[in-house]
């Protein structure tokens, strides 16, 4: 009875998870069905706060929206899936290379023992037959010991090579798991875990940190009026522009959205400025087509806020006060970069 109720019970959360996804024009994906099963059932909390927040604020469910909501909800299940997976296989390996470890202890002993025997009997068979008959013994004992090693070697050998492609495989996961799928930078686990590292290192080594945020101006306009593929191209367009002017040691990121971020170690502010100012100059001037047709998109602009990290401070206050630079270039006209210094000579013009 329990089963037959809990099976009419999913098949309801699958019809109301479908139906979901054709109200807000949802691909029927495999990606975004485990994204609204679990909104569909409940089963996730904080999935369900973060989709019921962006529907209740009227936003669309692009394709980047779409792969954002996998990335923090699921992608992580491929690093624990890889992880058992290759938890498996090493304990098979270990079993395997445990066995050949003991038939080599085995023949060892028997080596020993048939050199023992061979100490004997050199000194009770002094004639050549015996002699003869002895070294080939000795032989055959060392042949068998030489081929025992030589197996125990390759299976080492191969298990360090299996070693090898776990560690190759499980890094090319986490690499998948930290990357933003649409435009190939880093995507938001990636830019929480390097602030972090970061601001640890800012404070053991005394070096500056800045961390610049950056949004598309009218971005919502631009989804509205060419839809959600130009949309894309505008995001992965303003990636490029981020990744050509940060430092080697910066990490940009997709933050979220049509929002990026830009850490910035042993990176002073005014540095990190003329960093913001040559991004945001390089996306105004560039021309940018529509793929599909070739035609014009406009003027696509980017707004920036930069905060230098105040040793003691917290992650969330630093990205914080990178935010509130960045909503003061959104009011005071867009298409410009917002510091604290900027704030501070703003209050004494005041």
């Amino acid at each position: 009875m329990n089963g037959r109720l809990l099976g009419k019970e999913g098949r309801e959360f699958a019809l109301k998870a479908l139906d979901l996804m054709d109200q807000f024009g949802i691909a029927p994906t495999p990606e975004n069905y485990s994204v609204w099963i679990c909104f569909a059932s409940d089963t996730n909390p904080e999935l369900c706060e973060s989709l019921k927040s962006h529907i209740e604020a009227g936003g669309n469910f692009s394709e980047s929206v779409n792969n954002d909501l996998f990335e923090q909800y699921f992608q992580w299940k491929a690093i624990q899936d890889a992880v058992l997976e290759s938890g498996g296989v090493m304990c098979r390996e270990l079993g395997v290379v445990k066995e050949s470890l003991e038939a080599a202890e085995r023949d060892t002993a028997a080596y020993g023992a048939a050199l023992e025997g061979a100490s004997h009997e050199l000194t009770a068979t002094p004639d050549a037959p015996g002699m003869k008959k002895l070294v080939e013994s000795l032989v055959s004992a060392t042949a068998r010991m030489q081929r025992r090693s030589q197996a125990l070697e390759d299976r080492l050998q191969a298990t360090s090579n299996e070693v090898t492609q776990l560690r190759s495989h499980l890094e090319k996961v986490r690499e998948e798991a930290m990357t933003d799928a649409l435009t190939g930078i880093a995507n938001r686990k990636r830019f929480d875990e390097s602030l972090r590292r970061a601001r640890r290192d800012a404070d053991t080594k005394k070096e500056p940190l800045s961390l610049i945020l950056c949004d598309i101006d009218f971005f919502k306009r631009f989804n509205d009026t060419w839809g959600h593929q130009t949309g894309d191209q505008i995001i992965r367009f303003v990636a490029g522009c981020l990744t050509r002017h940060a430092g080697e040691s910066h990490l940009v990121a997709r933050y979220g959205g049509e929002e990026f971020g830009i850490v910035m170690p042993n990176t002073t502010p005014d540095v990190a400025e003329q960093v913001a100012e040559k991004i945001r100059k390089t996306v105004e001037s560039k021309k940018l087509l529509r793929k599909s047709t070739n035609e014009d998109l406009g003027n696509i602009t980017v707004s920036l806020g930069i905060a230098n990290y105040h040793e003691g401070e917290s992650i969330e206050e630093l990205i914080e006060r990178s935010d509130t630079n960045l909503y003061r270039s959104k009011t005071e006209g867009r298409n410009r970069t917002t510091t604290d210094g900027s704030r501070e000579r703003s209050r004494s013009a005041a």
